[in-house]
């Protein structure tokens, strides 16, 4: 068995698999499709004996069939009652298993290491649950059909054939087989041209993503006519693989249609000569005919059923990806659950790098942060401040080494409860499409009005949030775009202060900020940092001098340590850093270019 074979078998057993539970579902729409096919092979099978009574005048007889025809529309009722089961039943079934496998997808993201999400494009994963989900929606809701009705139609149908002339039936079945073959090479086809268009989906995805996020720098530099070739590349990619899914579509039911008129023609060839030879009746011949039209049908549903087939394989292939990726950082079996932070943080780190990287990001670090202190890092971008801060909450395990709190390795302690025992307060503020309120009690909904206030206060936020049309209740839009930068950060630190966590890390949680914005922010976060454990990454050097220690990180180690007035003595690379920051704000930006400083 080939490689692709085996995967695509391995996709179908677990497709099987889940719908096994919905067994309920299945068992009520198999009933409802028996009696549907039941009262849908009744009119062709009369059909012969209508016939016969009316090609030799058997007047007796067609009196008798005026009372079948009133018979016909009660079978036509029980029909529509039987497909409306069938159809509710499996739109049940298709629905919920969507939406239980839309949100086993979205829970299993959430469990998914940190390290995954810098490695994944995001609109990648946006189309796996947008456009692979409706794919696979999609060939359920058509899909399904095939093997509960158009298959049993199928046997039904030749079943009468063979009935009414075994040997018309034999002509039939050695053209099948060319149909069937046509069927599978329309299906391989198919998957090739389904895979590579759920790519350009996603890639387009990314892109798309990528630019609206990044909006502000496409428009300050410029840059729309060049994003928009990007996108016309990757829409135009789009377009074809799209184009060879409906080329192989388009073609494919002419195919199987030809081929069925070629056995039409068959048939009524030999069909006229078993008549002229008094081997069958005109009855049997109608009743046969009408059940080959009527068999053509489920032929070409299920080829259609079969393209649909390939495409659901492959948007559920790129599903069950996402679903078997493990996470990485996971609690440990028996992990250890700290009921509070006591003495202090301290890595020995040996080595750090990303998974797959080749170069170390942190090596031979060594640092001990007591309870209550603040330290600050500085160091060059790219120096590994972030990443030192990031293998606290376990973002990332150290390659060798260990981060140990209290003496614990915190690959030892359980997850949950490590973090939350950490505030981290960012840059890049990550708020939420909802209100003020839920945004600072995010993570804490149950906490009360008075708390909530009284973080805001502290946080310098609750003037403004009175200001706005709602209060605490006004929704800020994506991302918090209806505020402004300082008040966006002011909202993350009531946040922070409102998780009372013992630890807190600041990552540059001021740069991005105007002066006057600065001011109000830093008096939050020296509240904020009031008998805390803090480790405060920076770039404005002004904003740390108070810190209790300064740790120089440069190359992925400790440089130099020590506090603001010891480092600026010992005339290192902290001096050089705190000497470069304050000329650069203190001389004309022309002055600065010629010196080769800035731009």
């Amino acid at each position: 068995m080939s490689g692709k074979l085996r995967r695509r078998t391995s996709t179908l057993k677990r497709l099987l698999l889940l719908v096994l539970p919905y067994k309920g579902w299945i068992a009520t729409s198999l009933v409802c499709m028996v009696g549907f096919n039941i009262f849908t092979a009744a009119p062709p099978f009369y059909a012969k004996d209508i016939v016969d009574a009316i090609a030799y005048g058997d007047v007796p007889q067609l009196k008798q069939y005026f009372l079948v025809g009133f018979a016909l529309v009660i079978v036509f009722i029980l029909k529509g009652f039987f497909f409306f089961g069938h159809v509710y039943c499996l739109g049940r079934l298709v629905q919920r298993l969507v939406a239980e496998l839309r949100q086993r997808l979205f829970d299993h993201l959430l469990s998914l290491s940190f390290s995954f999400f810098t490695r994944s494009k995001t609109g990648d994963l946006i189309s796996r649950f947008t456009n692979d989900l409706h794919v696979f929606q999609n060939t359920l809701q058509i899909g399904v059909t095939g093997p509960f009705r158009d298959i049993p139609q199928f046997f039904v149908f030749l079943g009468i054939m063979f009935y009414r002339s075994w040997d018309l039936a034999l002509v039939t079945l050695a053209i099948i087989p060319i149909a069937l073959l046509f069927i599978r090479i329309f299906g391989r086809r198919n998957l090739k041209a389904v895979d590579k268009r759920q790519l350009s989906f996603s890639g387009l995805s990314s892109l798309l993503v990528e630019t609206i996020s990044g909006i502000r720098v496409v428009k300050a530099f410029g840059m729309e006519r060049y994003e928009s070739k990007r996108f016309d590349k990757a829409n135009e990619e789009l377009y074809r693989n799209h184009m060879r899914s409906i080329l192989i579509d388009s073609y494919s039911t002419p195919v199987i249609e030809v081929i069925g008129a070629t056995a039409g023609a068959t048939i009524v060839a030999y069909g006229g000569y078993l008549i002229l030879n008094d081997q069958i009746t005109a009855g049997d011949f109608t009743s046969f005919l009408l059940s080959f039209f009527l068999l053509n049908d489920p032929v070409k549903k299920l080829n259609g059923f079969n393209l649909k087939l390939q495409e659901g394989i492959a948007a559920l292939r790129r599903i069950f990806e996402i679903l078997d990726t493990e996470p990485e950082i996971v609690s440990p079996p028996n992990a250890i659950k700290l009921k509070a932070f006591e003495r202090e943080i301290s890595f020995e780190i040996n080595d750090f790098r990303y998974n797959g990287a080749q170069d170390s990001v942190l090596q031979n670090l060594n640092l001990t942060v007591r309870k209550g202190e603040a330290v600050a890092l500085v160091g060059s971008s790219g120096a590994g401040k972030t990443t030192l801060a990031n293998l606290i909450p376990r973002f990332h395990d150290v390659t060798e080494g260990s981060v140990k709190i209290d003496g614990h390795d915190v690959r030892t302690l359980d997850l949950h409860t490590l973090r939350n025992m950490i505030a981290i307060v960012t840059q890049d503020t990550i708020l939420f499409n909802d209100t003020i309120a839920n945004n600072i009690s995010y993570g804490h909904p149950e906490c009360s009005q008075e708390r909530m206030v009284s973080a805001a206060q502290a946080a310098n936020a609750h003037d403004f949030i009175l200001e706005q049309p709602d209060g605490f209740d006004t929704f800020i839009g994506e991302k918090g775009a209806k505020l402004s930068g300082g008040q966006r950060q002011r909202l993350s630190i009531a946040r922070a202060l409102l998780k009372d966590a013992p630890i807190l890390i600041l990552d540059e949680a001021t740069s991005a900020l105007d002066s006057e914005s600065e001011i109000e922010v830093q008096g939050a976060i020296e509240y904020l940092m009031a008998n805390r454990t803090t480790i405060v990454i920076a770039h404005r050097l002004s904003t740390i001098r108070n810190a209790d220690r300064i740790c120089v990180v440069e190359g992925g180690t400790i440089m130099e340590e020590g506090t603001h007035d010891e480092l600026l003595r010992k005339g290192g690379r902290y001096r050089q850093l705190h000497a470069m920051q304050f000329r650069d704000n203190t001389i004309p930006c022309s002055q600065q270019r010629r010196s080769g400083t800035i731009g």
